[in-house]
């Protein structure tokens, strides 16, 4: 596999010791190596946490999002809506 390809992380909790951990892992594998380094145990869940988004809502809805130097955020609806 090259190294220059960007592995995500992918996060489990044991069922027999109740450990959470981490593995990088292509999805392809990433069943395969899902095994808990503390007890050995295949009998894992997939943990799901929260994620960011690096966009700003500026840029997902120009104009919609004005700030004046100072002032919170004033929504501006888009035309027609």
């Amino acid at each position: 596999m090259p190294y220059n390809r960007a592995m995500p992380v992918y996060e489990f909790h044991c069922a027999k010791c109740d450990e959470r951990f981490e593995i990088v892992s292509s999805l392809a594998d990433r069943d395969e190596n899902a095994v808990c380094p503390v007890c050995g145990a295949c009998d894992v869940t997939p943990v799901f946490g929260g994620f960011r988004v690096g966009i700003s809502r500026t840029k997902l809805n120009p104009g919609h999002f004005e700030r004046k130097k100072g002032k919170a955020p004033e929504y501006k609806p888009p035309a027609g809506g």
